[in-house]
């Protein structure tokens, strides 16, 4: 199973690009856990080093799904994925392999942890299966990757679970520099 890891956000509420800040940690908790690691980047957006790296589709809307979309091509037609964003940067090895495994075990075509009170939609399993689903929904510009979680019949992962498994905060999402500084914090 590979991991795709979208990198083509413009990082406008972070002021700096969060691909530069975060993708080392990232891709090197993800690289133990995957078969692949394999960078997402928007049309014309550079390619990351690390990593193999393929292209969204031209278009003017801003919104993961198109990464998403992307990646689902990039499997061909069947099989299974993890789809990470780069900007959860205290992500761990374990929790990735966790998610793998959980995924590869699970009849869902998607498969999404609870954190915060909130779907990871940005950390979660897909299934080649729901390219279909995800190109309609772009074609009627429905672009919130949490509405796809009912279409899908998503399994969910309840952050109980994840809290009793995993310390810390393995999936805290930063955006903002506010984000991040509070990210950090929790290093101590």
């Amino acid at each position: 199973m590979n991991c795709y890891l979208l990198v083509g956000g413009r990082s406008s509420r972070m002021g700096q690009s969060k691909t530069a800040l975060f993708a080392g940690r990232v891709i090197a908790a993800a690289r133990p856990a995957f078969d692949e690691v394999i960078a997402v980047q928007r049309h014309g957006g550079e390619e990351i080093a690390q990593v193999r790296t393929i292209h969204e589709d031209e278009h003017l809307d801003e919104a993961a799904v198109f990464g998403v979309a992307r990646a689902l091509r990039d499997l061909g037609g069947a099989g299974k994925c993890v789809i990470l964003a780069v900007d959860y940067p205290r992500i761990t090895t374990d929790l990735l392999r966790f998610l793998r495994e959980r995924f590869e075990a699970s009849r869902a075509a998607m498969l999404v942890p609870v954190w915060n009170g909130h779907p990871q939609t940005l950390c979660a399993g897909y299934d080649a299966s729901l390219l279909p689903l995800v190109e309609k929904r772009l074609a009627d510009r429905r672009y919130d990757l949490r509405g796809l979680i009912a279409e899908a019949a998503a399994e969910m992962i309840g952050e109980r679970l994840l809290r009793e498994r995993f310390s810390g905060e393995p999936l805290v999402n930063v955006n903002t520099p506010e984000e991040l500084e509070q990210a950090e914090a929790l290093d101590g």
